[in-house]
């Protein structure tokens, strides 16, 4: 048996996979609620497949998948999403799990894209390709950004300060504000007030 976790905080998707699975070659060892929980419960079940929720509360899907990328035994990861914005298809794609399906998608392309995945192959739902090809034709258009500078943008974006910057990348709280005030100047503004009223048309979304 194939060991799966799901980290995804919907009680009907729970419910859903739960059926999906029934008498299938997985077993569903356990489901968090959360990105910490998530962390946790591959620690305590380690399992082989993790279909990870993208938007979750206690740190989202990017964040626990960044996270797994420095752990040597980490499980397969699916990213489950509704619906993500250019910044979170770019860093998707640049964190690169190893399927991505469409909450909205025919509960058979889930089926697809786990047995992919168990075989070491990757997957990804077409329309996602499709919106990460536009995402990337946006940024391309856009000021030059690197990717952990988008990321930094999108943090400012959605409110959170400096400290809880520096600990959603991994950096010092002194490195964060190096890095804003390169961007105010590669994009001259003044203020992260400004930067944040700039970031939807800055990230395309």
């Amino acid at each position: 048996m194939i060991r799966v976790l799901l980290a995804d905080d919907h009680p009907m998707i729970a419910a859903a996979l739960d059926v999906l699975l029934r008498g299938s070659d997985y077993e569903l060892v356990g489901r968090a609620r959360s990105g910490e929980d998530a962390l946790n419960q591959v620690q305590q079940y380690k399992p082989q497949l993790l279909l990870l929720d993208v938007n979750m509360p206690e740190g989202g899907g990017l964040d626990v998948l960044r996270q797994l990328r420095s752990t040597r035994r980490a499980p397969a990861v699916i990213l489950l999403t509704a619906g993500m914005d250019d910044t979170q298809l770019l860093t998707a794609d640049r964190l690169a799990p190893e399927g991505m399906v469409l909450k909205t998608s025919d509960p058979a392309l889930l089926l697809e894209c786990m047995e992919q995945v168990r075989r070491g192959e990757s997957w990804v739902d077409p329309e996602i390709a499709d919106r990460t090809r536009h995402a990337k034709e946006r940024a391309a258009r856009a000021p030059s950004l690197t990717p952990r500078e988008r990321e930094l943008i999108d943090l400012v974006r959605h409110g959170l300060r400096n400290r809880d910057i520096a600990a959603q990348l991994g950096v010092t709280e002194g490195t964060v504000k190096v890095y804003l005030h390169a961007i105010f100047d590669k994009l001259g503004v003044d203020n992260r007030t400004e930067l944040a009223m700039r970031a939807a048309d800055l990230l395309g979304g």
